[in-house]
């Protein structure tokens, strides 16, 4: 910037000199006068002094001429040096206000040795999965929307035939994300997925976010992934794994549990080092699953026993809180409870009964923070699936403890275990236990392979190879682990 200026400056000084030089005329020269001969008569001499006379006042004419020239060439340089040094101030302060931001950007992003590698900050209350900035922190607000885009390619091996999708390649999702603020404070995501098989178009996610219409609250509404459990609103390419935990597959929903309705998350007043907040939501069941009308117990030699996940019919509520706090420098303790309670899908190979459907859930998450862009996740879940029918068992439990551990910025190691029964199928559960190794591209793309080995009702020996590749373009802001 300094050598941009300094060249600036010689061109203005250059400009300068050659208009001065160009606009003044050079002084014509004062005549000698008619040389004097003693030749001459003195009455020539006379005459001769006459005209030297009327020269000499032609001249002194043409000299005043000039001279005001001269003086106007001063003016216009003087107003001509009055303008750079206004132009010389005006780039100093430009380079000044650059070292500034230079180094607030700086002293921002440089962690202090009290703070490198602490946890964030606990987000707002506006969903325990998604921290929005407000629309005069972006300065992008009634701005065109970002538009991103997010795929997902999978290689699945298996020595279980029973499974459909085994040894194939295949797309597994492509999602598209529209996101902006259609009003300061609140703001519009909307998330269109085409998944495997059929990759038919269909809205994940479209909901309008409150961010602040009371002091300490946030408001959703619209579809969306409900706050229930720790990963339960993470997308498919936000998981640590490639396979969604076999208990939130059975007992809680395929992928997610979701819903049409309304939340609101109160963040509630603590001490300092200390956070908690209370997430509460209405909902109507997206669409009525389509689960299979009889039992799937009686052909498990046959067909892949698959959970029924949460099956709510209609209208159901969740509850849910969570706290965060660190226990020493640079590490985090996260523990939440969830609740849900609503009417079930009926089943008609035990009878036209709607069960009622209460699903609790516990969750514990810890971080270390090691150095550079080291960090230990330990993270475990159990979930228990409760039911009024008294033909068939009534409470079904799961859970799965991960530990991951960061070993660089781009490189992800991490070991799971798996336990889970299955609703209204009394005696069946499954359990394995996974290695998963990510190299990570970029924030958004990442390749990642998982080995599982575990057993399943109907296979006591299950060996399954995932090898998944996610990319995204675009200013995708789900939060990563």
């Amino acid at each position: 910037m300094k050598k941009v200026v300094g060249s600036l400056r010689l061109v203005v000084i250059y400009i300068v000199l050659t208009t001065t030089f160009c606009l003044a005329e050079p002084t014509p020269p004062i005549p000698d006068g008619v040389a004097s001969s003693d030749a001459k008569q003195s009455a020539q001499e006379a005459a001769d002094a006459a005209a030297r006379m009327e020269v000499l006042g032609s001249t002194q004419d043409k000299s005043n001429d000039t001279q005001g020239e001269i003086d106007a060439l001063k003016e216009q340089n003087r107003i001509l040096q009055k303008r750079i040094g206004d132009l010389e101030s005006m780039v100093k302060k430009l380079i000044q206000a650059d070292e500034r931001e230079t180094n607030d950007t700086d002293a921002a992003h440089k962690p202090s040795t009290e703070t490198q590698d602490a946890p964030a900050p606990p987000p707002e209350a506006v969903g325990p999965e998604t921290t929005l900035a407000r629309p005069a922190d972006t300065g992008r607000a009634l701005l065109l929307p970002d538009i991103s885009l997010i795929g997902t390619f999978s290689t699945h091996f298996s020595n279980d035939k029973r499974d459909p999708h085994r040894n194939r390649v295949f797309l597994d999702s492509a999602e598209i994300g529209i996101q902006s603020y259609v009003y300061p404070g609140v703001r519009a995501d909307a998330f269109i997925a085409m998944s495997y098989p059929e990759h038919s178009a269909a809205v994940e996610e479209a909901y309008l976010t409150l961010l602040h219409p009371a002091p300490r609250l946030g408001m959703r509404l619209g579809k969306t992934k409900v706050p229930f459990g720790r990963v339960n609103q993470l997308h498919l390419h936000s998981w640590l794994y490639v396979t969604q935990p076999s208990v939130l597959a059975n007992l809680v929903g395929p992928e997610s549990l979701a819903g049409q309705g309304i939340s609101a998350s109160y963040l509630i007043p603590s001490r300092r080092g200390f956070f908690a907040q209370l997430d509460a939501g209405l909902w109507n069941s997206p669409e009525e699953p389509g689960y299979p009308d009889t039992d799937p117990a009686g052909s498990i030699l046959t067909d892949r026993v698959i959970g029924r996940g949460a099956s709510f019919k209609d209208r159901f509520g969740t509850l849910r809180l969570w706290t965060s706090f660190t226990p020493r420098p640079n590490s985090e303790i996260e523990l939440g409870l969830s609740h849900a309670r609503g009417a079930g899908v009926s089943l008609n190979w035990i009878g036209p009964v709607e069960p009622q459907i209460r699903l609790s859930g516990l969750d514990f998450s810890f971080r270390r923070f090691q150095g550079g862009c080291k960090r230990l996740l330990l993270r475990g879940e159990y979930y228990q699936h409760h039911n009024n029918l008294t033909l068939n068992q009534k409470i079904a439990k799961g859970y799965y403890i991960l530990a991951d551990q960061r070993l660089s910025a781009d490189r992800e190691f991490g070991l799971r275990y798996d336990w889970s029964q299955f609703p209204y199928l009394a005696g069946l559960h499954e359990s394995s236990v996974s290695a998963i190794v990510t190299n990570q591209l970029t924030e958004q793309t990442f390749l990642r392979l998982q080995i599982t080995h575990g057993s399943r009702p109907g296979r006591s020996s299950v060996n399954e190879a995932w090898l998944q590749w996610v990319w995204g373009v675009g200013p995708h802001t789900h939060n990563l682990e």
